[in-house]
């Protein structure tokens, strides 16, 4: 039983790998292209890019091992079926079962990978991806000053009446605070500013004056200086954003359910996406229950009918799931079910083709 299990493995696994590392591109791809254009454009390195997707795997793996399972497994029972391996195996006194016992302990497996992946891992990498994503899209490493025009950089708006693009020289500095903190503005005849990548810039004025509020609204306190340094954090706004729900791990989720502080139509969204997650984290077992039967009665042309039928499941699987989600967000009390409708209606259908392919 082990040699043939052995046997059987051997035939699944490279097609399973190969599935997977092409659905994991698949998937990458369109994330790859805007990581690609955002480090061009901000001269960060390759090896932010590749941080970026170490954090995005989980994430992507979460969405590759059910369609890479079903595709594989449809693929493997098919050369099985086209080969009369199947009958072969049959015909010796080997039950239905004990062909398919080391898919189901694959599937178990995967299931269990799932679980992990979806209620913890991915959206957790998925946070610290779109984190860093956000954090490097803010950064700001040139800047353009155009004489006699005001400039806002941060809390400062800044005015220059001559500038030079090239040193960051300045001719008739006025800056100003507008930050609801202070109210300072400095007025200096001449100054440089710098751009230190990924830190931020730095302003250096020569013998100006310092302008604060005085408690006589009539009056400001004057202050003269030889040098003044400004140090401004580049970051554009928008850089940080609140955590959405594919961000949050079952855990957050659970925590904000039970806040009292949290809306009823949040609350509603966030047991959907705990059943969403639960429910994907079975749809191995659906899949086994379902391609195992018809991969075996595929025949000939096994390959081409094995990537149409993998199509049909994934889109019925999927199109039942979008069917729950949009059920359970609108009505409370379907919340915490409607999401499985498709895993109730895979494992119906699954139960009754392997009980049918088992006593063929």
């Amino acid at each position: 039983m082990f040699i043939i299990a052995r046997y059987l493995l051997r035939k699944f696994i490279p097609l399973f790998f190969l599935s997977l590392m092409v659905l994991v591109g698949i998937l990458m791809m369109s994330h790859f292209l805007r990581l690609f254009s955002l480090a061009v454009m901000k001269g960060i390195p390759i090896l932010w890019v590749i941080g970026c997707f170490t954090r995005l795997l989980p994430f992507i793996l979460s969405l590759a091992l059910p369609m890479a399972f079903l595709v594989s497994i449809l693929l493997s029972f098919g050369d099985l079926s086209q080969g009369s391996e199947i009958m072969a195996m049959r015909s010796c006194g080997i039950s239905f079962w004990g062909i398919v016992w080391p898919f189901f302990v694959v599937t178990i497996l995967l299931s269990a990978t799932l679980f992990y992946l979806n209620h913890k891992a991915s959206p957790e990498g998925y946070h610290a991806f779109r984190k860093q994503y956000l954090r490097a899209s803010s950064h700001i490493n040139h800047i353009d000053l155009e004489p006699g025009s005001f400039l806002i950089l941060g809390t400062w708006k800044l005015y220059a009446a001559k500038t030079d693009k090239k040193t960051g020289h300045m001719e008739n500095v006025y800056l100003v605070d507008i930050s609801k903190t202070r109210d300072l503005r400095i007025v200096s005849p001449e100054g440089r500013l710098t751009v230190q990548k990924a830190l931020g810039a730095k302003l250096v004025l020569k013998d100006g004056s310092i302008f604060f509020p005085n408690s006589d609204p009539t009056k400001l306190t004057v202050g003269h200086f030889s040098t003044y340094q400004v140090d401004i954090p580049l970051t554009e706004e928008g850089g940080s954003s609140s955590m959405d729900i594919p961000e949050m791990n079952s855990r957050t989720l659970i925590e904000r359910i039970h806040n009292p502080k949290t809306t009823p139509q949040h609350q509603r969204e966030y047991r959907v996406e705990l059943a969403v997650r639960s429910a994907e984290a079975l749809s191995p077992l659906i899949f086994f229950l379902i391609s195992v039967p018809i991969g075996v009665g595929l025949g000939r042309d096994s390959r081409a009918r094995s990537f149409a039928l993998s199509l049909g499941i994934l889109f019925a699987f999927y199109g039942l799931l979008s069917f729950g989600i949009g059920m359970g967000r609108r009505n409370p009390k379907l919340s915490d079910i409607a999401p499985w409708a498709a895993d109730a209606a895979g494992l119906v259908a699954g139960i009754f083709l392997y009980i049918r392919a088992s006593t063929l």
